[in-house]
């Protein structure tokens, strides 16, 4: 088995928690070669954790070097820049969701990967799950769906990493339970980080004229970055919807309610809210129908090796009964890895490629500028 020989851009919690890990651990067709990280002691912290000794504070360097030939990309805000540089370079790429900042972006991204013809996977790691996996053929085997639910109860996100050490350098390491912020903090910080500074043109030009609105730029900022992953599951399970029925967004971006159209008058409800003091994420998948009713739930993202349960609820005629299934406990974050190894082998590219993330930057702009 051929090793991939690969470089990281961006040394941050998802890198640290997920990825490096399982790069390490599967020696025998990741090479990690070079890493890239702005900030120079957390670069050099985790250089020396993971033995790499290219390292680099301009991913623009690395990327000229032959002996990189894909890269994972895993900073923070749009990707786009060194997605483009990395394709221009002739490069692999893995690179996490969000692909980019709006549709415009990814575009541009497109085209770049057209030119390279090289592999170029996104981080829709829940679509490589293994429970998803067989529930998505339960769901297309249910002789009908009258309606469908998605439910997220999202707690401030580095309660999460708590079971986690994330080097920072200079002795510095993130680890243990830290309290959420207020209300207030979560909404303002938020804003800033996804919505403000560098990402605000790309923010502005999706929402023209209403642009200013501080509770639209915060939804639209949450959308992109969490629930992109309700977006390509969505897609998963049922394809792209024919139309969005509604948006409702409240709680100053922090709560949003959109509902979808399918052909077959199917409607599915999507809930996403940002709930931030109780540690006890919610993911819920739910399919019903006269028959049958499915329900997927995930786990904590942060959470490794952590099962995906489905439970099936039916019927012997007037006697119901319920089945709970646990696939197996492999972790989706190094499913899609190792997907993406073969991918790269093999030349092929991924169902979880720059179609459907394209397809979902559109879906997206859509979803929050009809909200009311």
């Amino acid at each position: 088995m051929r090793r991939l020989r690969i470089g990281i851009i961006g040394l941050g919690g998802i890198a640290q928690m997920m990825h490096l890990p399982h790069f390490a651990e599967h020696d025998e067709r990741f090479e990690l070669v070079a890493l890239a990280d702005t900030h120079r002691p957390t670069l050099e912290a985790v250089g020396a954790r993971y033995h790499v000794p290219n390292l680099y504070t301009d991913y623009r360097e690395m990327l000229s070097s032959a002996d990189v030939e894909a890269v994972g990309i895993f900073h923070g805000g749009s990707h786009r820049d060194s997605v483009i540089a990395a394709l221009h370079a002739g490069k692999h790429v893995f690179v996490e969701k969000p692909l980019a900042w709006n549709a415009q972006e990814v575009e541009e991204i497109a085209e770049a990967a057209q030119q390279s013809g090289t592999v170029m996977q996104i981080g829709y790691h829940k679509r490589y799950d293994p429970g998803f996996l067989e529930a998505r053929k339960l769901v297309a085997d249910m002789s009908d769906i009258a309606y469908a639910r998605i439910t997220v109860l999202h707690p401030e996100d580095t309660l999460g990493w708590a079971a986690h050490r994330v080097r920072r350098g200079d002795g510095v390491i993130v680890e243990g339970h830290r309290g959420a912020p207020s209300f207030a903090d979560a909404v303002r910080n938020s804003r800033q980080a996804l919505a403000e500074g560098a990402l605000a043109p790309a923010v502005d030009a999706v929402l023209g004229a209403r642009r200013a609105d501080p509770r639209l730029r915060l939804a639209y900022g949450m959308a992109t970055v969490s629930l992109i992953h309700q977006v390509y599951m969505l897609w998963g399970f049922l394809g792209e919807p024919q139309h969005i029925v509604h948006t409702d967004i409240w709680r100053d971006g922090l709560s949003i309610h959109s509902l979808f159209a399918y052909p077959t008058g199917l409607r599915v409800a999507l809930d996403w809210h940002w709930l931030g003091d109780l540690k006890d994420y919610k993911e819920e998948y739910a399919f019903f129908g006269s028959d049958q009713r499915i329900y997927l739930t995930f786990p904590s993202p942060y959470f490794r090796n952590f099962p995906t349960p489905i439970t099936v609820q039916g019927h012997d005629g007037e006697t119901a009964w319920e089945k709970r299934i646990i696939v197996n406990y492999e972790e989706a974050f190094l499913k899609e890895l190792l997907a993406f190894h073969d991918n790269v082998l093999a030349g092929r590219q991924p169902e979880t490629g720059i179609a459907e993330a394209l397809a979902h930057a559109r879906f997206i702009e859509r979803m929050i500028g009809q909200a009311v």
